[in-house]
């Protein structure tokens, strides 16, 4: 299994509680499991401001979708999309740990 680790700020972390906060009632509203979303969020929201974060494989996917998203929806409204972008860069340059054998 795969796992990345991303260090999070307090704005990075506040952006990211709100991107899967959108994607986990639109999953609730739609009656579909949103377990895993809820399970995500409540790591993220546990983890202290400059903490790192270790996501497995399908986390990531799904952190990487709803921030794509929020930014998708903020560009469609004419918002500004800075800290989703500041957010996005940080987990797509987080990295797997190094194991030498």
């Amino acid at each position: 299994m795969t796992e990345r680790k991303v260090k999070l700020d307090r704005a990075n972390k506040s952006i990211l509680l709100q991107a899967l906060g959108d994607v986990y009632y639109g999953q609730r509203a739609r009656g579909g499991s949103a377990e895993e979303t809820g399970r995500l969020i409540l790591r993220v929201n546990d983890l202290p401001a400059g903490g790192k974060l270790t996501m497995s494989a399908a986390e990531y996917r799904l952190a990487k979708a709803a921030l794509n998203q929020l930014r998708t929806q903020r560009l469609a409204e004419g918002g500004y999309t800075d800290a989703v972008d500041d957010a996005l860069a940080r987990l797509l340059h987080a990295h797997t740990p190094l194991f030498i054998w």
